[in-house]
């Protein structure tokens, strides 16, 4: 059941609007009443050890990190019997998705390639780490346009710290066609 404007969570976020929601929870624009600032709210309502401890990995995996290019995870909490929830900043503006179907056009060649080179600065850090992260859901729609032009990578929901040894889970071999690498389709490792 989604969340209502106005509850808050954790003693600490104000729910402002959903932005959007799929089988396993949602993302929710929230107040954070601590820093006086918006967030996003991601929800998790899968509560399985095995869905908290995937959820667990991608909050400690994105609170490690800073670049221009991702959101900042500020906080990460359960709440019994209802959710998991991982607050990060709120990135304002559209998805690359959105704005493609608006205009009905492709980019010019001038903006592909700022924003491109953005995401690609994005990948680049989060490929340097130890271990590499590596994201596994690059598509235009988890690509988010700031109102300044500025291109942020988002949703880490498939993320994952690179291992060559493991296997890609079940839990994890989301595809979306024509975005999705071939071993996500298949039983070997991403």
């Amino acid at each position: 059941m989604p969340l209502d404007a106005g509850q808050v969570l954790g003693q600490r976020y104000r729910i402002i609007k959903l932005l959007g929601q799929g089988g396993f929870g949602a993302v929710y624009q929230a107040w954070d009443q601590n820093l006086e600032r918006p967030c996003a709210l991601k929800e998790n309502l899968v509560i399985t050890p095995a869905a908290q401890r995937q959820f667990s990995r991608e909050a400690t995996l994105l609170a490690n990190l800073s670049h221009p290019n991702l959101p900042r995870v500020i906080d990460h909490f359960l709440v019994p019997g209802q959710g998991q929830y991982l607050a990060m900043d709120f990135i304002e503006g559209d998805d690359l998705r959105t704005l493609l179907e608006r205009s009905a056009r492709p980019l010019s060649e001038t903006q592909a390639l700022t924003w491109i080179s953005q995401i690609l600065d994005a990948l680049e850090y989060l490929h340097s780490q130890n271990p590499p992260v590596i994201h596994r859901d690059i598509k235009p729609a988890n690509i988010k346009i700031t109102p300044g032009g500025r291109a942020m990578l988002v949703d880490f929901g498939i993320a994952k710290a690179y291992d060559p040894g493991m296997q890609t889970t079940m839990g994890a071999r989301a595809v979306t066609p024509g975005y999705s690498p071939p071993e996500q389709y298949g039983q070997g490792s991403t």
